[in-house]
């Protein structure tokens, strides 16, 4: 028998399965980043939705949450503080959703969806949601692309609520 011919064939063998493992580890990396964006995915549409069930579930709480987004009405301390808070919740979620997308976790359709429910709901000009968000900003919580990027979004909001007001769409009393 030729030691050097089973050597050889060997290292072949040994070679192919390396490749065969390389490649099987492959797909089950790909199978894992995928189920992980998928969980991600999830959790944010989950957040967000209990976001807006919030409103629902408390009429006072959706009460001072629409005085806040529509109108220019003062409201009482302990509303801006229930208000504060809120908030904050709703900048940090939506700043991970930001970070998540940036680390290609958070797909850019999914991404998109996030800046319209900015947009339209948390960057709307009304006074109070103004001052909560020039609070919450001006606290250092936020990543400085986020800010840009919540800035950029605050422009296309009043144009949004322009657009909705001129179909008489917008959520007015």
């Amino acid at each position: 028998m030729n030691w050097e011919a089973i050597g050889a064939i060997g290292e072949v063998i040994g070679a192919a399965a390396v490749v065969i493992t390389l490649g099987y580890l492959a797909v089950q990396i790909r199978q894992s980043n995928q189920t992980n964006a998928s969980v991600i995915r999830q959790s944010f549409y989950d957040y967000t939705t209990r976001q807006m069930l919030h409103g629902v579930e408390s009429t006072e709480f959706n009460t001072i949450l629409a005085r806040a987004m529509m109108t220019d009405d003062e409201l009482s301390l302990g509303e801006r503080a229930q208000l504060l808070r809120f908030f904050q919740a709703v900048f940090v979620g939506y700043q991970g959703a930001y970070f998540q997308h940036r680390h290609k976790a958070l797909n850019d359709d999914d991404w998109k969806m996030c800046r319209n429910l900015l947009r339209s709901f948390w960057l709307l000009p009304g006074k109070e949601v103004a001052r909560q968000w020039e609070q919450f900003k001006a606290g250092g919580f936020l990543d400085d692309g986020f800010v840009r990027e919540c800035e950029a979004l605050k422009a296309d909001a009043e144009q949004y609520l322009r657009g909705l007001e001129e179909k008489d769409l917008a959520f007015r009393e």
